[in-house]
């Protein structure tokens, strides 16, 4: 079992991230050193309760515990004041208490919603992530963001609420379709993109294969899951360094509410990067010839298929209530190099309008 340390200096809430093959099967026994109480509230969406909830449900029950599945709806519409406002009903229903834990099992809406209740209720509750989507596997839940939209935006209510435990079984991924592997692998570039040129340079090699090689796919996943943790564990409240998780993601998250949410995250933040990796271009000086072998890279993914029509006034209106924004303009993450990163605040709003116009032409290309 391959295992991650994520210390949190100062607090007393470091935690662990394991992976290995089939944890799923073991999730009773790796709770067993909290001596948390008999009932356990699992959190999943309909459609993984309905794959995975018996596994996860039988282990728990072998370890002695008490398991409880709550259900939310699939997707962002579940990320609503009304759907916590329901499972909290249902906890205090069930006699939940201040020890009562909280899994979410389920890709990264999932662990935003249940982790979101879990920072609420009662002041807060434990909480374990078992993640179900390379996606949340290499990013979403890892570094205890939680949070729920609002109709002006996304992620606009949330805290931050650390799990106690982070479980990765990359088994739950045979069930996945393949849009959503792909959706994660935007993750994992990322990950690349900013802190591993030689993990790029390894899902250059293998292209789409990683997820027919059990081993690969594992040490893939540990590799990004890997950065993520050290920068969190830099920086757990985005005061500063963590910022540089945001690579892609400012003008990803403006596509994907322009879109209502049609266009999903991980082709939004490939085409984010590819905003980055321009900006990049006239900022901070990246060589034109690496800008575009990323693009190529994210490209030969399938992740840069034809946007959905979208108002590019929308776009920018989103990124004007984007909560990392500033009074001279939005902050964006660019790259000297691939594998370096650099904040750049302040980026003048008609040179992003600028960028958005060129992608948006090649997204209705479908490039």
């Amino acid at each position: 079992m391959r295992e991650i340390e994520l210390p949190l200096p100062g607090r007393d809430a470091s935690y662990r991230l394991v992976i290995e093959p089939g944890l799923r099967h073991r999730l009773g026994p790796l709770l067993s050193p909290f001596r948390f109480p008999p009932q356990v509230v699992v959190i999943s969406d309909r459609r993984v309760a309905r794959l995975h909830g018996a596994a996860v449900l039988d282990s728990l029950a072998a370890a002695g515990l008490a398991p409880v599945l709550l259900t939310t709806p699939p997707g962002e519409r579940a990320k609503t004041w009304a759907v916590v406002q329901r499972l909290a009903k249902e906890l205090l229903a069930r006699g939940a208490h201040r020890r009562t834990p909280v899994i979410a099992l389920g890709g990264g809406v999932v662990g935003d919603v249940a982790g979101f209740l879990a920072s609420i209720f009662m002041r807060g509750l434990p909480f374990i992530q078992a993640p179900t989507t390379l996606l949340a596997m290499v990013d979403a839940a890892i570094g205890g963001k939680t949070a729920i939209n609002l109709p002006e935006g996304k992620n606009l209510l949330g805290a931050f609420h650390q799990p106690r435990l982070v479980v990765i079984d990359p088994e739950f991924l045979r069930t996945l379709p393949r849009a959503e592997r792909l959706n994660g692998l935007a993750e994992v570039l990322k990950a690349g993109f900013i802190r591993d040129r030689d993990l790029l340079m390894r899902l250059h090699a293998a292209g789409t294969r990683v997820f027919a090689d059990e081993a690969e796919l594992t040490e893939t996943i540990y590799r990004a899951a890997a950065i993520k943790a050290q920068v969190v564990s830099q920086d757990e409240r985005e005061s500063d360094l963590r910022r540089i998780l945001n690579f892609g993601h400012t003008l990803g998250h403006g596509l994907e509410q322009a879109s209502r949410f049609r266009l999903p995250h991980g082709r939004a933040v490939a085409w984010g990067m590819v905003a980055a990796l321009s900006l990049s271009e006239r900022l901070t000086g990246l060589d034109p010839a690496e800008a575009e072998w990323g693009r190529r890279l994210i490209g030969g993914f399938g992740l840069l298929q034809s946007l959905p029509e979208l108002n590019p006034k929308d776009v920018m209106a989103a990124l004007r209530l984007d909560k990392k924004r500033q009074e001279t303009g939005v902050p964006f993450v660019l790259l000297p190099r691939l594998g370096e990163t650099v904040i750049k605040d302040g980026v003048p709003m008609d040179l992003v309008a600028a960028v958005l116009e060129k992608i948006m032409g090649e997204g209705a290309m479908g490039k």
